[in-house]
């Protein structure tokens, strides 16, 4: 497994979407189905929609060129539980660093209805169809789309003091890129765990289940850094605790 690599944002940054479709040969797509079918057992409410892969890539210190084909989830699937496959989905996404007002970065905690419950994550998710502007992919507008859905905010509401690109990380186990958003708001730790229990409950009134079970608030301090790092037994998501030990070097 290559490290995980956290590296500064280049200053211009494109995903563009390839007009043909990613093709796969018959036993691949095959393998795929199967494992699709074992992991429905496990969660039913999975769906198979459109996931987007990468296809080419072009890096310069000051611009990043993606481009994208159009594969499905099950694809993703499939790489998530089968390190070193055959024809992996590399997939590129966005998340979001939320820092409160009293200096704590949020960190959700998937529910049980989605592909990886219980993980450790910044809010955000994958990128699909209703991103499109055209064939450039949206990341403002995921992020905003996202980011209500999981935990009740706005990106452009009086409450968020900043949004902006800060990170991009790739490597990992499976080379997962992700774009990865600075969002400083004005609510202190007490404020959004009022704002996001409401949240979750109009959700569950309008029989929707939310994304996030709950969210946690680690401290932008080495003393508390250090022990959330040594002792949360969680499964997190590969980018989590270098984002954590990029910070501290910075505050």
């Amino acid at each position: 497994m290559t490290p995980v690599i956290i590296e500064e944002v280049p200053k211009k940054m494109t995903i563009d979407l390839d007009s043909t479709p990613l093709t796969l040969p018959l036993a691949i797509r095959e393998k795929h189905q199967l494992c699709w079918d074992e992991q429905k057992k496990q969660n039913s409410s999975l769906h198979n929609g459109v996931v987007f892969t990468i296809t080419n890539m072009k890096r310069t210190p000051k611009e990043l060129s993606v481009t994208v084909a159009k594969s499905d989830y099950k694809h993703y699937l499939y790489t998530i539980n089968n390190k070193n496959c055959e024809y992996p989905c590399k997939v590129i996404y966005a998340c979001a660093a939320v820092i409160t007002k009293d200096r704590h970065l949020v960190i959700g905690r998937m529910n049980t209805q989605t592909s990886t419950p219980g993980r450790l994550q910044f809010p955000g998710g994958g990128i699909d169809e209703t991103d499109l502007k055209g064939t450039i992919l949206d990341l403002q507008g995921n992020m905003n789309k996202e980011i209500k859905e999981e935990i009740g905010i706005n990106i452009h509401s009086p409450s968020v003091r900043s949004f902006s690109p800060k990170f991009l990380k790739h490597g990992g186990a499976h080379d997962f890129w992700v774009i990865i958003f600075e969002m400083l708001i004005e609510y202190t730790v007490g404020e959004l765990k009022t704002s996001f229990s409401n949240h979750n409950k109009r959700l569950t009134k309008l029989g929707i289940q939310p994304e996030f079970a709950e969210i946690l608030f680690v401290p932008l301090h080495i003393d508390k850094i250090e022990p959330f790092i040594k002792h949360e037994q969680s499964p997190k998501v590969d980018y989590l605790l270098p984002i954590l030990l990029k910070y501290v070097e910075n505050f």
